[in-house]
């Protein structure tokens, strides 16, 4: 089982965090050394077109990285529908990551995350501005993105895992063949099945009313199982057949299907391997 949850990257906040860090180093060049007043301009990430423009490609590149990050932790199908296109949201103002996470995953972390994830951002922004200028600089945000990594695999790995649960099937209903009551005769019996004095309906008037199979023909067999509480089970369904005019099969789809040999008479059983009282029976003939 899995659920979703929404991350949202603010822009305007990724581009000013930066702009601040660079302008700090700056600030400092200018006061060891006043002559350094142009290089620190063209160090600062300013409002300059060009910085924006660096900026802008830097945070979106790695948004996608981090994307790429979150993707060891999806669970479920792992398939997020998204539009390829820059909304105008996007362009403008948040960047949502949608996830699938565990159902045991601990909501009171989604906000650290997306936190975190903010700083990863920037620093990662910070790193490629000084990459270029000051490997020994760059190294310290290369660090900082490294250790907003490690705190959200952290915020992923804070509930102990949680023992899987098997829900078994309480009932079966068979949908194909489907083998219609005719003249008082049922199409298939199951636990539940009676008739007007309570009793039980014994196998042996199912042959009254058979399903029609010929030799060498394959049919498959459709079911429907139910599960306690509405809840969905696992397919734990076994066919049997009383008699090798007819053999139960998993076919190329992963369906159950009869396989008819010969001619003849067979009661097919469909039952839980979990429980007994779960089974639905039906009668075939196998003719010429």
């Amino acid at each position: 089982m899995s659920k979703r949850i929404k991350i949202q990257i603010l822009l305007a906040l990724a581009k000013q965090s930066a702009k601040n860090e660079t302008y700090q180093k700056g600030v400092v060049d200018k006061a060891v050394d006043p002559k350094l007043v142009t290089a620190a301009f063209h160090e600062q990430a300013g409002n300059e077109a060009y910085h924006e423009a660096m900026l802008g490609r830097y945070m979106f590149s790695q948004i996608e990285m981090l994307k790429t990050f979150f993707a060891d932790y999806l669970t479920g199908d792992g398939n997020i529908a998204e539009d390829a296109t820059i909304s105008s949201d996007e362009a403008n103002g948040t960047s949502e990551i949608l996830l699938n996470v565990s159902d045991r995953f601990n909501n009171g972390y989604v906000k650290t995350i997306a936190r975190l994830s903010q700083k990863y951002v920037e620093d990662r922004m910070v790193y490629l501005w000084w990459n270029s200028v000051s490997k020994e600089f760059a190294a310290i945000y290369a660090a900082a993105a490294e250790e907003d990594l490690a705190g959200i695999k952290a915020c992923f790995a804070k509930t102990a895992p949680k023992a899987p649960e098997y829900h078994f099937p309480t009932a079966i209903e068979i949908r194909y063949p489907i083998i219609p009551e005719r003249n008082g005769y049922p199409g298939y019996i199951t636990p539940a099945s009676s008739v007007s004095d309570n009793s039980v309906i014994p196998v042996e008037t199912l042959f009254a009313n058979p399903w029609l199979i010929s030799r060498g023909s394959q049919s498959e067999i459709s079911y429907v199982l139910s599960g306690e509480n509405d809840k969905r089970p696992i397919d734990d369904i076994i066919v049997r057949c009383d008699n090798d005019c007819c053999t139960p099969a998993i076919n190329a789809d992963g369906h159950w299907c009869l396989h008819a040999n010969s001619c003849g008479f067979s009661v097919v059983t469909l039952f839980s391997r979990h429980n007994d009282q779960v089974y639905a029976k039906f009668a075939v003939r196998v003719t010429p």
